[in-house]
């Protein structure tokens, strides 16, 4: 196989390779979302889901404010052109409080 050819290979498998990874992490992600509950640590959130793209007191971003409350958000991995977001807020004893999917049509 040339060069040439072995090049064109390797950039077509770049462009099929990074969506089907974006793809991958988005499934992997909802379904893991629907395992966290009320009650869990934010480190048991952490081992579940990952880092989040952002950590930010609640209601920042998404939601009317609470008082004494950080919220955890994890983006889809084509946002903003897929505005898709699950957030999950933790109280002041960091466990779960409550998790939300944020999307729009």
């Amino acid at each position: 196989m040339s060069f040439r050819v072995s090049g064109w290979l390797i950039v077509l498998v770049l462009i099929m390779g990074i969506p089907g990874l974006a793809f991958y992490r988005n499934a992997r992600l909802e379904t893991r979302f629907a395992r966290v509950h009320a009650g869990l640590t934010d480190l048991e959130v952490l081992n579940v889901l990952g880092k989040p793209a952002w950590i930010e007191p609640c209601g920042k971003s998404f939601g009317p404010p609470k008082e004494h409350c950080m919220e955890y958000i994890y983006r889809n991995s084509f946002a903003p052109i897929v505005p898709e977001y699950w957030s999950v807020s933790f109280n002041a004893n960091k466990q779960v409080v409550a998790t939300y999917r944020y999307d729009s049509p």
